[in-house]
This record gives C-alpha cells, structure tokens and sequence, in this order.
C-alpha cells in the first residue's frame, strides 16, 4: 500500500484550520491556501509555457484563458449560492472549499502535465510524489498531445 504525500499547501491549509477560532478565520486559511495553489497554477503553467513548440503555446494559452473565465463563473454561481439570513456552517465551508478545488485541480493536472511532456528535464526536475506514480493520461488528452506534436 502506498502512502499518500500530501502538499506542503494542505498541510499550512489544515495547519491553520487547527489554530482558527471560529468560522471566518478557517475561511481565511482556505482562501489563502486558493491563493497558493493559484501560484502553483502560474508557475505550472509557466514552466509549459516556456518549453512547449509555438502552436503548443498558443493552445495552452488559449486553454487557460477559458479556464479562468470557467472559474470566474464558477465563482460567481458560488457565490450567488450564498443565503444570508439562512447561511449554514457547512454552506460557508463548502464554498470555499469548492473554490479552493477548482484552483487546487487545475494546479494538479498543470503540475503533471508538465511530468509527463518533460520527464528528464535536469533543471526543472520535479518529484512525483508516491500517490501520483501510476498516473496515466487520458487518452483524449494523449491523442491532443500527439497531435500537438508530443
């Protein structure tokens, strides 16, 4: 059985839930860990960016430019899911969770992207952790990459 490593961001996120006193401040600590992980995303997507052919480029810039306009809506159907007067612990808890997810997600599948377009890389070697070995693409997504060139 393998052991799952867990992000050095879950580990502050939960980190901080611990220590919060009450409901806004354990919002905080997911909002901040969605901040990070949106560096994650922008580094990820970064590093794709800069070694990917030219027509890569363009698809991934294009990819994520919908990709954030999805998580702008998505943020706003959260958010329009907010109910002052009957607003429960749980319904403040899930949203920011969702909101974190969907940031946490697109880091994630950037992150391995990048592993499997550029396995050898020396100088941007990152590890994969433990939990991720057998990571398989989809085949959809290896026939774009193929397509792309890959």
């Amino acid at each position: 059985m393998c052991e799952q490593t867990e992000h050095p961001i879950d580990r502050q996120e939960q980190e901080c839930i611990s220590q919060a006193k009450d409901l806004n401040a354990r919002t905080v600590c997911t909002m901040k860990a969605a901040r990070a992980w949106n560096f994650e995303v922008d580094r990820y997507y970064s590093l794709l960016y800069k070694k990917l052919p030219e027509s890569a480029r363009t698809t991934l810039f294009d990819d994520q430019k919908y990709w954030n306009m999805y998580k702008n809506n998505e943020y706003k159907i959260l958010d329009s899911l907010k109910d002052a007067q009957n607003d429960t612990l749980s319904s403040v808890i899930f949203r920011s969770e969702q909101k974190r997810n969907l940031i946490k997600n697109r880091a994630q599948d950037l992150r391995m992207y990048y592993i499997q377009t550029f396995p050898d890389d020396e100088q941007e070697k990152i590890k994969t952790e433990t939990a991720q070995d057998g990571f398989r693409l989809d085949p959809v997504l290896q026939r774009s990459l193929r397509w792309l060139g890959f």
